[in-house]
């Protein structure tokens, strides 16, 4: 595999974290709207809106720029790399998420690039550890759609 195996879980965990920090500091500020008696509230249009534009670049990106190289089958085995992770990291954080309540703010950093598709369940009702596994499982292989296909000549 080239030692290839780290270059999803390593890109997806710094791209989770720039968007964590750009919605945070910046993006975010769209998404809060003020209501007429003077409270403050956040629009879920908008986070949807928001992630998904998000989620957008975060894929087009990394398929584009470090993925295009890469063959289909390195980028599967990478993506289930990050898929063991998020589900060990992800039962870990909410086992542990009301002695150690950083952890879990830590772990939503490192996992906010596919966080649409949990905004997606949610509002279709989906029962939340349900919808926890698919956002923990799914994501990743999309970049397998930018991997280039095997090159028989290797």
């Amino acid at each position: 595999m080239k030692n290839s195996w780290w270059k999803v879980p390593l890109y997806c965990m710094a791209a989770s974290w720039i968007c964590f920090q750009l919605e945070i500091r910046w993006l975010g500020q769209w998404a809060i709207v003020t209501l007429p008696d003077g409270s403050i509230t956040s629009d879920t249009t908008r986070w949807m809106i928001l992630s998904t534009g998000l989620f957008l670049a975060v894929v087009l990106i990394g398929g584009l720029l470090f993925f295009r190289k890469m063959t289909r089958k390195e980028i599967l085995f990478s993506s289930s790399v990050l898929a063991v992770l998020n589900v060990v990291l992800g039962l870990l954080a909410n086992l542990i998420q009301h002695s150690l309540p950083y952890l879990t703010v830590f772990w939503a950093e490192l996992t906010e690039w596919s966080r649409i598709f949990s905004q997606i369940l949610s509002q279709l009702g989906v029962n939340p550890w349900v919808s926890a596994f698919l956002v923990w499982l799914l994501p990743p292989y999309i970049f397998l759609l930018f991997g280039k296909k095997e090159n028989n000549n290797q």
